[in-house]
């Protein structure tokens, strides 16, 4: 099997690692009523398909970025692409956190959805990093 073609199943394994965990997460969230998305989503057992796919592309632009600005960068890039997705699910209904999860701390947002996205960018770098292995 050439290089190329094994570069292209290790990524297509790493996004479907990212669609599983995310679904997971997701799906834990809701069960536990942290936050309630709109019935406007197509969802897989309550959880939005598009909520899946933006994991996806915050785990690959946390490589990219960690890859082209180093460590810190590379982590802070979930929360920094999460930020305008809370404005605008505060203000259009896409999502609606719960209370209780701990203090809200930009658009109802509680600190621990940032916790997530820091540790979210951690792993998909770790994963990038030690499974594909690769220069992308």
């Amino acid at each position: 099997m050439s290089l190329n073609k094994l570069q292209k199943r290790r990524f297509l394994a790493v996004n479907g690692i990212f669609a599983f965990t995310a679904f997971m997460l997701e799906w834990t969230g809701i069960s536990l009523n942290m936050y309630v998305y709109a019935d406007s989503f197509h969802n897989i057992f309550n959880v939005p398909i598009a909520i899946i796919a933006f994991w996806i592309v915050i785990g690959h632009t946390s490589w990219v970025v960690y890859k082209r600005f180093g460590w810190i960068a590379g982590l802070l890039t979930g929360i920094i692409i999460d930020l305008p997705f809370e404005f605008l699910a505060f203000y259009l209904g896409w999502w609606t956190w719960i209370p209780g999860w701990g203090p809200a701390i930009f658009f109802n947002a509680p600190i621990p959805n940032f916790a997530v996205y820091l540790n979210v960018s951690l792993g998909s770098i770790l994963i990038y990093k030690y499974v594909v292995k690769s220069k992308l």
